[in-house]
């Protein structure tokens, strides 16, 4: 058994989040409210809802929201903002008293007033208002999110050096950004930043939670390590983490993130030396595109570097830290790998500088995907105006639909043996496969490549080493997953085999992405399902053929030109050619948030492409969109990012972002066209690309242009839900009921914990003797106030290491228990699950009669069986279906209950115990697992209780109801007149009421209770 992690999965916010939880009821509203607001303004009024709240979101009008307020400067248009938010505040989920005014910009349209949330003097995360005044005074619109209804402590239980403790050891133990493909170091992280703030759960995904005090921190090294992590300040729990770290290549390039030694760090470059001197080509070319990203944006904008303040830019060259090829954006400096500096990707990286500095937008979720393609469209908007590094082949226009000649073979791939693992593929080509690789069909003989015997690694299929059996390899295709190593070493050891061609299996549910690197030989990455299918049958054949048409175009391609990557690695024009998705509702949309932050990569796709259409014009989705020209469609995507996006930001709020921005730049004079200017001199010799220019004045915008702005919305679906993702909880609260209309429920065993874990016994197992974690009785967990009992999965631990590793299985041991007679004996618990996603988990195993504990069967799990399976090395559980990972987007577990069928594992009279194994591998964890209310219960029919009437005493009817110690209620009622309802206590099986001499004919309604069946009856009774 390999107990060491197949590299390091992807975040701890990672772990599990595969779901999203339910969204819960929000508050609407006050509609009497919302009327005022609409009679206050002088024209219609436009309102939408923000998801995560179910407060208002977005308002505006084409003309004032408060027209008896005149604002003819910046200073009237901050108080014009803060009067009509004194007012309206409560529409948009804040007090006015928690608004506190942050700063107003100068637009083009006029001001931007901007609105920070806090409570009692704590900030709320994200929490943002911003108010438009247009250069006529009219107040346009308000937008933005706010965190409704706070009703918390602030003061925090954990202090701010405890929480930055637990944050520091969070990341040591595994860094956020660090990939399935690579190995982590964590030397010389440090806290920079910890902040008090309320934390509002759900609100980077659109969907309803809760508010808590919480510490947001930042841990960084100041290189390769930085990202947030959200902790609550009351129990100390990890509520969220992201990495801050924004990288030029997608979710399929390896992120290594070791601090390198520093001290040999020289500076080779500044400002006023000789250009390009001594500098190599890659150094060359980050000095040149930092250049012409600077002078972008101040020619354009006015933007004074990423700060607004005239920051330094810095950019590190063949950063050793990196698994290259990549790049990234750390908080303080772009840095590169050789080979990936072209200068898309060098002003990929300065855009997320920009971004950080602007809108804020948090690197996770749809929120994250906006982040990135921010890069891709200004990155792409330098290349596209500047003269370097271009060729004829970019100016050319894409047709709609295609895939470029220098984008990687658009295949189709199916297996055809064997019988038990044929089918059609979900595929995406190497970066480095030609297009037209496969215009010939090929039948590729595909062999599972396997590790040499002395390989260590938790995979021995992950082609990380030389192949134990190349001589099987040579002339076919080599087989291998996905993980452990980069797809260069992967592709490497395939040519050294002498394979034909490399198929990487995919280890995640999400849709195949392009593979980066270099090689000799085809590659392509196939869908997990069938990899899973081809690793078992150790050999297959597939028949791969072309299957898209293509433009001898290179124009929307990003990171064509760094040599490193092998070709592009995204396609902004076309997404799907590069395994993203186009619009939200695409089979590439990226749903599990277990990898890639949520999509942060992959998802960025829809906007790029929402820009590419927008900037050209074509026809996708059934709509047609007209191109409004590049100079437009960056003044308009400026104009969202710095007025309307904020931190938790989406696609919807995108959409109407782009809409909002659109009309206040409609007819406004002042606009300028994107412009590097020409040149830098350096007092050394030599000039730099990129100077200061006066930008030429950009054409009004028009009302033609918005609707093209609209159909681009529509073609890529941004106001959608991506309903493909089926999002819900891990356990589905739903419980039905044990037994069905006609029965009653017999319980013969149960277990509360309220007396601690007596009458259970425990065992375990461990990789290292004593490094186990025993089940504990405690109390007040998360959703539930009572006792229970816990299972640990702690943040702890060392994989691999001797003493450190805490690979192992703690069992809880129920007391015997018999089987029930009786109809459909059942075996029920409430549990709620946090752990670390297919390396922690839990699940539950049954001895009958005193033999071997076996794991109980998936067939006889009737409701909320184990939805999981443990990893390969993840430790005693591997391979096990298991209850592992938590709910969507967060640290948080829904509590459900689980139903398990007795019938399908014992017999009535036998004897059973249960076992709830509790099982962690070497390193990390999250909560653990929480188990209450264990039940053993059957079914009885109920009984058919006979009503009749008698009058014992003059004046007096008694109605009696026959049954099995009937309780509830009887209604008695005699024609059109009811005579009353009565209950049936203290085991009386009788109604006793007044009524006149004579025949009364009666319609009795008797309710039913646990042990006896619903029914009415008529009934005639002659009273004395």
């Amino acid at each position: 058994m390999k107990l060491g992690k197949q590299g390091i999965t992807l975040a701890l916010v990672a772990a599990g989040l595969v779901v999203t939880p339910i969204a819960a009821v929000a508050a609407q509203p006050d509609p009497s409210v919302i009327d005022r607001l609409k009679a206050d303004a002088d024209q219609t009024v436009t309102l939408k809802k923000e998801g995560a709240t179910g407060q208002i979101g977005f308002v505006s009008t084409k003309g004032d929201l408060l027209p008896d307020v005149a604002a003819d400067s910046k200073s009237e248009a901050a108080a014009k903002a803060r009067e009509y938010l004194d007012t309206y505040a409560p529409v948009f989920g804040a007090e006015a008293d928690q608004l506190d005014q942050s700063k107003v910009s100068t637009t083009p349209a006029g001001w931007t007033v901007e609105f920070k949330q806090a409570y009692k003097d704590v900030p709320v995360f994200g929490g943002t208002l911003k108010a438009h005044v247009d250069k006529a005074g009219d107040l346009t619109s308000v937008n933005g999110f706010a965190a409704p209804d706070l009703d918390l402590s602030t003061t925090p239980a954990w202090s701010k050096a405890k929480a930055s403790a637990k944050a520091l050891e969070l990341v040591k133990a595994k860094p956020a950004d660090a990939h399935a493909d690579g190995k982590v170091s964590t030397k010389g992280v440090k806290v920079v930043k910890a902040d008090l703030n309320v934390y509002r759960m759900g609100a980077a995904q659109g969907v309803s939670g809760k508010s808590l005090l919480a510490w947001v921190i930042e841990v960084t090294n100041g290189s390769t390590v930085r990202e947030t992590l959200v902790i609550d300040a009351t129990s100390g729990k990890p509520v969220n983490r992201y990495s801050m770290l924004h990288t030029a290549t997608d979710r399929e390039l390896v992120e290594k993130h070791n601090t390198p030694d520093t001290g040999d760090d020289a500076t080779v470059w500044v400002e006023n030396d000789a250009f390009p001197g001594t500098l190599d080509q890659d150094q060359a070319n980050e000095v040149a595109t930092t250049g012409e990203s600077y002078w972008l944006y101040k020619n354009t904008f006015g933007r004074d570097s990423y700060d607004g303040a005239g920051a330094k830019m810095i950019t590190v060259n063949n950063d050793p830290a990196i698994s290259c090829p990549n790049a990234n954006w750390n908080g303080a400096t772009t840095n590169y790998c050789s080979g990936v500096t072209s200068d898309d990707v060098v002003a990929h990286e300065w855009g997320h500088a920009y971004t950080e500095y602007t809108s804020g937008l948090i690197y996770q979720w749809q929120p994250g995907a906006l982040n990135e393609a921010y890069s891709d469209m200004w990155g792409s908007t330098v290349d596209l105006i500047n003269s370097r590094e271009n060729d004829s082949s970019e100016e050319i226009k894409r047709t709609d639909g295609s895939c470029s000649t220098s984008s990687p073979a658009r295949v189709k791939f199916e297996i055809t043996a064997p019988e038990d693992a044929a089918g059609l593929c979900q595929v995406a080509s190497a970066s480095w496969t030609a297009a037209d690789a496969f215009a010939s069909p090929v039948t590729a003989d595909i062999v599972v490549a396997r590790d040499a015997a002395d390989a260590e690694g938790p995979s021995e299929t992950d082609g990380c080493t030389a192949y134990a059996n190349a001589a099987d390899v040579a002339g076919k295709w080599a087989y291998v997953d996905r993980g452990t190593c980069s797809f260069q070493i992967k592709a490497d050891n395939a040519v050294a085999a002498g394979a034909a061609g490399l198929v990487v299996g995919n280890n995640t549910a999400a849709a195949p992405g392009t593979m980066s690197g270099t090689s000799t030989i085809p590659g392509v990455m196939i869908d997990m399902a069938h990899a899973e299918k081809v690793r078992t049958a150790g050999a297959a054949t597939a028949a791969i053929s072309q299957t898209t048409n293509t433009d001898e175009s290179t124009r929307w391609l990003m990171g064509e030109d760094s040599t490193a990557f092998g070709g592009a690695i995204r396609d902004m024009w076309n997404p799907t050619c590069y395994g993203d998705p186009g619009k939200v509702s695409d089979a590439e949309y990226h749903c599990d948030g277990a990898t890639d932050s949520g999509g942060v990569h992959t998802n960025s796709g829809v906007i790029n492409h929402h820009y590419a259409l927008l900037v050209d014009g074509g026809s996708y989705n059934d709509t047609t969109v007209p191109g409004i020209g590049l100079d437009k469609a960056a003044n308009l995507i400026w104009h969202a990012q710095t007025n309307y996006l904020t931190p938790t930001s989406g696609f919807p709020e995108y959409a109407q972002a782009m809409v909002s921005s659109c009309a206040d730049l409609t007819g406004v004079t002042t606009l300028k066209k994107p412009t590097l200017g020409t040149s830098t001199p350096q007092t050394g010799g030599g000039e730099t690309p990129g100077g200061e220019a006066e930008a030429p004045a950009l054409e009004p915008i028009t009302a033609d242009d918005c609707a093209a702005v609209a159909a681009a919305n529509a073609a890529t679906e941004l106001t959608e839900e991506p309903v493909q993702c089926n999002f819900g909880p891990m356990l589905d609260p739903n419980t039905p009921a044990l037994c069905g209309e006609g029965t009653n429920e017999i319980t013969t065993y149960t277990e509360d914990f309220e007396d601690g874990l007596a009458g259970w016994t425990q065992d375990a197992d461990a990789l290292v003797a004593g490094n186990d974690y025993p089940w504990e009785a405690v109390s007040g967990t998360e959703g539930n106030d009572t006792g229970l009992a816990w299972g640990p999965d702690p943040v702890e631990g060392q994989c691999g290491d001797p003493a450190g590793d805490i690979t192992s299985r703690n069992g809880l041991i129920s007391p015997e228990i018999t089987v029930p007679a009786g109809l459909t004996p059942r075996f029920t618990f409430d549990h709620s699950v946090r752990t670390e996603s297919t390396w922690d988990g839990g699940n539950v195993k049954v001895s009958v009669n005193g033999g071997d504990f076996a794991l109980v069967d998936q067939a006889a799990y009737l409701f909320n069986a184990p939805g999981g399976t443990m990893a390969d090395g993840s430790g005693y559980l591997q391979g096990e279906a298991a209850w592992t990972g938590t709910d969507g987007g967060s640290f948080t577990g829904q509590w459900g209950t689980t139903i398990v069928d007795l019938d399908a594992i014992a017999n009535a009279g036998d004897t059973v115990q249960f076992r709830f194994d509790m099982a962690r591998d070497g390193c990390n964890g999250v909560e653990g697992w929480a188990v209450d209310n264990v039940s053993v219960s059957y079914c009885t029919e109920k009984a058919l209780p006979e009503i009749s009437a008698a009058s014992p005493k003059k004046g007096k009817v008694e109605i009696t109801v026959d049954g099995d110690r009937a309780s509830g209620t009887v209604t008695v009622t005699e024609g059109n007149h009811r005579v009353g309802t009565f209950t049936l206590k203290n085991k009386k099986e009788t109604a006793t009421f007044k009524a006149r001499k004579g025949t009364h004919t009666y319609e009795v309604a008797y309710s039913g209770d646990r042990r006896n069946e619903a029914t009415t009856e008529t009934v005639t009774v002659e009273v004395r």
